[in-house]
């Protein structure tokens, strides 16, 4: 079914190789709490998974539907500022909720193969990780892998995964959630690590922002909606990638720092209680009854 948006035909209707995609992943997760969590209790009282987990999984997976379905992969054709978009919802956003909503008991279930612990180890090393997302997001907006990805769906299906499987390996140094595989960096250390994903980024998106001819030769034969300019629509998508991506990061950046800075003034007030009361003893605790047989 074709439907105008913007004064330009597209074709509406989800993906169904993303719908189904979609639905396995809820599906595979559903399924394994119902399988495992009951045998996965971490103490009697106590969910095997949160609701904050469950709704953090269900939106990353919902919103990979999303930006990779109607109407926004249609746009995506005729905008490059959308496909930006589409770009860093799958680098920033959708792999960190993909890993807070993975309990560690399922993690432990998904990498039990000794091979698999292994390599994912080894991807998600800090700099390796780093390195590797970072080297991902320039290969995939150089000129040529973006007219590739318009020309071909095969080659555009397989760079939006390896967009998001960068991410994930990335955000595991923040977010892991199998800790005694992957470690989650020391909180001073998780923002100086989101601070250089914030740098790269500025090359591409410079040459969108100054640039005085499109960096994107294809979507200068694109048919543009709202009768948008070529030049404006590479800077809007330059600001996105700039401000958009190194914003998000830096309000991440700020939560940390509050949170770290607020930890370290209760510990200290501790520290500094305890020193002025030396001589307080812990609570008394109940004597446990004498057990012992009675002769």
């Amino acid at each position: 079914m074709n439907f105008e948006l913007g004064g330009v035909h597209v074709e509406a209707g989800f993906p169904l190789d993303v719908t189904l995609l979609c639905v396995g992943l809820l599906a595979a997760y559903f399924g394994l709490i119902r399988r495992h969590g009951a045998l996965m209790e971490p103490r009697p009282g106590v969910r095997p998974v949160t609701t904050r987990q469950v709704v953090s999984f269900t939106t990353g997976v919902l919103l990979f539907w999303v930006v990779d379905g109607w109407p926004v992969v249609a746009l995506a054709t005729h905008l490059f500022s959308v496909h930006m978009t589409q770009h860093l919802t799958q680098a920033f956003v959708i792999p960190p909720l993909i890993l807070l909503g993975i309990p560690e008991w399922m993690g432990d279930i998904l990498l039990r193969n000794p091979k698999v612990r292994r390599v994912v180890k080894r991807m998600a090393g800090p700099v390796f990780a780093g390195l590797v997302f970072n080297g991902v997001l320039l290969a995939v907006h150089s000129p040529q892998a973006i007219d590739l990805q318009l020309r071909n769906d095969l080659f555009h299906a397989f760079d939006h995964m390896l967009v998001i499987a960068a991410g994930l390996f990335m955000w595991m140094n923040i977010y892991s959630p199998v800790p005694d595989i992957v470690p989650r960096l020391r909180p001073l250390v998780q923002m100086f690590y989101l601070f250089l994903m914030t740098l790269l980024p500025t090359i591409p998106s410079a040459f969108l922002i100054f640039g005085e001819t499109p960096l994107y030769p294809i979507y200068e034969t694109a048919v543009r909606p709202w009768n948008a300019t070529v030049a404006d629509d590479m800077q809007v998508g330059g600001l996105i990638m700039k401000l958009g991506g190194g914003f998000y990061l830096w309000i991440i950046i700020a939560v940390k720092y509050f949170k770290w800075a607020g930890q370290e003034e209760r510990d200290h007030r501790d520290r500094r209680r305890a020193r002025h009361n030396p001589t307080a003893t812990p609570a008394p605790t109940a004597t446990p009854p004498d057990l012992t047989p009675q002769t």
